[in-house]
């Protein structure tokens, strides 16, 4: 579902101030307080570049995390993805990759882009697992780049075509 006001509370809030949710997020480790998110929030709501959705758990309308297709460029069709799971319980439910297919397809099959790229901690060896399930490629490194735990570790860049995307959904035709 969309971003909207509804789902801007102490719950998001708290994902946001806890160190294990933030801590292979490149915003880091800051405090945020409830006027941060709340102008965060509104200006992505606001922004023609950038696309935030929430992840719900159908069966009891929880709302667990976020995911952003951020930055995006129309003139050359592409945009960078971004996904939270907040509610720890749900950490390694396969929820983030669902979410994920489901950014992608609107991404390429909505918007029309030609590219969806992503940065991960080169550290957080389940994330850079996940995004190659779903058919992301490592298309670069930039060396201790980012600070996490007390050391410098590389920033892993990884990406998707429109292609790439749509050929894996293909269905099989033997």
């Amino acid at each position: 579902r969309p971003l909207c006001k509804k789902y801007i509370g102490n719950r998001y809030l708290a994902w946001l101030n806890d160190r294990d949710v933030t801590r292979f997020m490149e915003t880091g480790i800051v405090r945020v307080t409830r006027r941060d998110l709340e102008a965060f929030c509104e200006k992505i709501i606001k922004s023609e570049t950038d696309e935030m959705f929430v992840i719900i758990i159908k069966r009891n309308d929880m709302h667990i995390g976020n995911i952003k297709l951020g930055g995006i460029n129309w003139r050359h069709g592409y945009g960078n993805l971004g996904v939270m799971i907040g509610e720890k319980r749900y950490w390694g439910k396969g929820y983030a990759q669902e979410a994920c297919k489901l950014l992608l397809d609107y991404a390429f099959n909505t918007l029309y882009l030609n590219k969806v790229t992503l940065g991960v901690h080169g550290s957080h060896i389940a994330a850079i697992r996940a995004y190659r399930k779903i058919g992301f490629k490592i298309e670069g490194r930039i060396k201790n780049l980012l600070s996490c735990e007390g050391r410098y570790v590389d920033k892993v860049i990884m990406g998707l075509s429109n292609r790439e995307f749509n050929k894996l959904k293909a269905p099989s035709k033997i």
